[in-house]
């Protein structure tokens, strides 16, 4: 518990510190994590195969790591004026995250490996939650840029926070009807009903407190949504360690795993976050 303790008092400040300088603090913050983050799914796919193609892991930590570059790029274009269209920046995040995806997957069957039962390097699964979390990231720096960008993503990792703490606790407390056994044990449906009602809670009080444009029923919703998204985010994370046979993504941060651990949840809530600003935006 001191070592989790410790990894967070450094973690807090480091992620409060990238907020507070906006697009190049988070620009930086979501380039690393997409770098460490690729790295940590290449050791995960490594095992699975001998004679393991060279350029496997360099695409797969590009394609976890591009689309926060070009949207972090796109978006400071934009601010600059020398480009047009808000969505422009995560469009081409889209476009070249599904590139890289189709790059990748098409050369799987000619990458001369031997697979050991049921895995192999090159399978689908782990690319496909690579350009899946590429462009989660991609979506941070976008929503830094909105004009209450830094409240937004205060909004998307507190909320987060909250919908893990609060399924820990009431999972702790009462849970009893497992929720993925095969997945994740320890999860539980009265933990996910927790995890949701702490995520309403959350999101109505940081709108309050930040006087945020979503009314206090869409405050709600949002919250629900992503309560569902951090569960869902949890547990498809989970499913690719089990996958790949480990236990912890990495072991980056003392105590609390690797940076997939401890962004599994956070990843889907800035899409969710992002699209729900801009679709209710007047």
């Amino acid at each position: 518990m001191r070592i989790r303790i410790i990894s967070a008092s450094i973690g807090i400040p480091v992620v409060l510190i990238a907020v507070w300088l906006g697009l190049p603090g988070i620009a930086v913050l979501s380039i690393s994590a997409g770098i460490i983050g690729g790295m940590e799914l290449d050791r995960m796919m490594r095992p699975a195969v001998e004679g393991r193609a060279r350029w496997a892991g360099t695409r797969i930590i590009l394609l976890v790591m591009g689309p926060a570059a070009i949207a972090a790029f796109g978006a400071w274009m934009l601010s600059q004026g020398r480009i047009s269209g808000d969505q422009l920046p995560i469009m081409l995040a889209i476009v070249l995250t599904l590139a890289l995806l189709v790059r990748g997957t098409a050369t799987l069957g000619r990458s001369g490996g031997r697979s050991t039962p049921g895995r192999r390097a090159g399978d689908w699964v782990y690319w496909v939650f690579a350009a899946y979390a590429g462009l989660a990231l991609a979506h941070a720096p976008v929503l830094v840029g909105l004009a209450t960008g830094q409240e937004l993503l205060l909004l998307a990792i507190i909320t987060t926070f909250a919908i893990d703490s609060s399924a820990l606790f009431v999972g702790l407390s009462i849970g009893r009807t497992r929720l993925a056994p095969r997945i994740s044990p320890n999860k539980s449906w009265e933990g996910a009903v927790g995890g949701m009602i702490g995520g309403v809670v959350a999101v109505i009080a940081i709108d309050a407190a930040f006087d945020l444009q979503f009314s206090t029923i869409a405050a709600g919703v949002l919250g629900a949504v992503l309560g569902v998204a951090a569960i869902l985010g949890d547990l498809y994370e989970s499913w690719i360690k089990r996958r790949g046979g480990v236990k912890d993504s990495g072991k980056l941060i003392p105590g609390h795993g690797g940076i997939l651990d401890r962004l599994d949840s956070v990843m889907p809530n800035l899409a969710v976050v992002y699209w729900a600003a801009v679709w209710s935006a007047p």
